[in-house]
């Protein structure tokens, strides 16, 4: 196949599948999503985001029609009917089917899961990047469906030639449209805390643990625009792009001053993805 949709048991080709009308998702955005990476028919640190995904559902009472175990079995043996090497794997559990009430009952959820081809590109090319005020809500930490804010900022950061809009609230950096933001100054790397302004991302996880690995002093901590333009490194990531450097912050130039210290845990991220799928 070329592309895979699955809801509820359905299969088909994503442009043929159809979801009802009472899908909380439709009119509600009411759901939880993930997404996975996934390479030799082996999706990438797919237990993690299987777990975070549960996290969340028991978070805002949302019940999952199976247990782990049961939903990695089946993306496992999904992603095997997609002809391709590398792919891009999005699944989301919305609360269930109602006609629409913002009061809800208890139900089993739906299942919905997209498969689709993906190339993760050149880790060493840097992105430019905008800043965007963050209007959103104080659960950013629950990874919902409810993604309107990060739509407008990703439209604006598409207007403006750039890869990625980073959110600023009240003068500080949360984090990016899609994408975790941290900073390098010599050998101490900054991220915002993993508090309700942020997602705390899989791979934001990976670098702090290489970080670490690699001697790198980490402090989670909020910081402001001024410290990010100045910093050594300005550092994105997320599940598509893994890690890259920013070259760009509203057309200024930043980064660039600690290219071997990127290079370390960019080498790092990197192989932990190539050896997790097969090597």
């Amino acid at each position: 196949m070329n592309n895979l949709g699955y809801y509820n048991g359905k299969i088909g080709l994503i442009e043929e599948m159809s979801i009802p009308m009472t899908d909380r998702a439709f009119y509600f955005g009411d759901g939880v999503y993930e997404a996975v990476l996934c390479r030799n028919n082996i999706p990438y640190l797919l237990s993690l985001h299987i777990d975070r995904l549960y996290t969340n559902c028991q978070t805002l009472n949302i019940h999952i029609p199976m247990d782990k175990k049961s939903m990695a079995k089946l993306i496992c043996s999904l992603v095997k009917r997609v002809d391709s090497y590398e792919k891009f794997i999005y699944f989301h559990v919305s609360r269930g089917s109602a006609l629409r009430s913002h009061i809800y009952e208890i139900t089993d959820g739906n299942l919905c899961i997209m498969i689709t081809p993906f190339t993760v590109g050149n880790l060493s090319e840097r992105v430019n990047t905008v800043t965007y005020n963050d209007i959103r809500y104080q659960m950013c930490n629950i990874k919902t469906l409810n993604l309107l804010p990060s739509v407008l900022a990703a439209q604006y950061a598409k207007e403006n030639n750039c890869d990625e809009a980073i959110f600023v609230r009240d003068g500080m950096i949360t984090e990016g449209s899609h994408c975790n933001v941290s900073i390098l100054k010599e050998n101490l790397l900054i991220t915002h805390p993993a508090d309700c302004y942020i997602l705390p991302g899989v791979a934001r996880a990976k670098l702090i643990k290489y970080a670490l690995e690699e001697g790198i002093t980490v402090c989670e901590r909020r910081y402001k625009k001024e410290e990010m333009m100045e910093a050594d490194e300005v550092l994105i990531t997320s599940t598509g792009k893994i890690i890259r450097a920013v070259g760009a912050v509203d057309g200024v130039a930043v980064g660039g001053k600690s290219k071997s210290i990127f290079s370390r845990l960019c080498e790092r991220m990197y192989s932990d993805y190539i050896a997790s799928t097969g090597g």
